[in-house]
């Protein structure tokens, strides 16, 4: 019940205070499994940018962190091309304080500022380490092709959530 408290807490509070580029809200009466949108900051290689992100949290959550998994294809050493993020605050720095929306700041603030010490996307690290210009390059071109509006609304088309029958909740 402490999960379920805490989630409908977030979800209440997220609204009025979430910043320009961030928003997420549940599945369909699910709790449990939010769905997330980041919008690419200016002046980065993800700027204009929309990047969908599936939220999965246990009934241990807060004591546990959820399941971040990005749905939207992008070149970046923190993400892996199956949507795994690597950030500390998701693994060995996790507290109960956290929130999906401090988590949400954070995966935004890794966009242009990479953690480089654990990467999870060898080719997009080894490419930020040598060349950030075709770095910057390649991650533009991933942003382009895939976090615009009719691939968001694809994606969104294609998933269905279970309790619902129809399409997930559109952001």
């Amino acid at each position: 019940m402490t999960a379920i408290r805490r989630l409908i807490q977030e979800r209440e509070d997220f609204k009025p205070n979430a910043s320009n580029y961030i928003f997420a809200e549940p599945m369909k009466n699910d709790i449990f499994n939010w769905r997330a949108k980041i919008l690419g900051p200016p002046d980065t290689p993800f700027a204009g940018g929309i990047f969908i992100l599936d939220i999965i949290c246990s009934d241990e959550y807060p004591f546990k962190p959820p399941k971040y998994t990005m749905k939207t294809n992008m070149f970046h050493p923190n993400i892996s091309s199956t949507g795994n993020i690597s950030i500390s605050i998701l693994m060995e720095d996790w507290c109960p304080t956290l929130t999906i929306e401090k988590i949400l700041l954070s995966i935004l603030s890794i966009l242009d500022n990479p953690v480089m010490d654990n990467p999870v996307n060898d080719e997009a690290a080894r490419c930020f380490r040598k060349n950030r210009t075709e770095y910057d390059s390649i991650a533009r071109e991933y942003t382009l092709k895939y976090a615009n509006e009719s691939s968001v609304h694809n994606e969104n088309e294609q998933d269905h959530h279970p309790d619902s029958g129809g399409p997930a909740a559109q952001i």
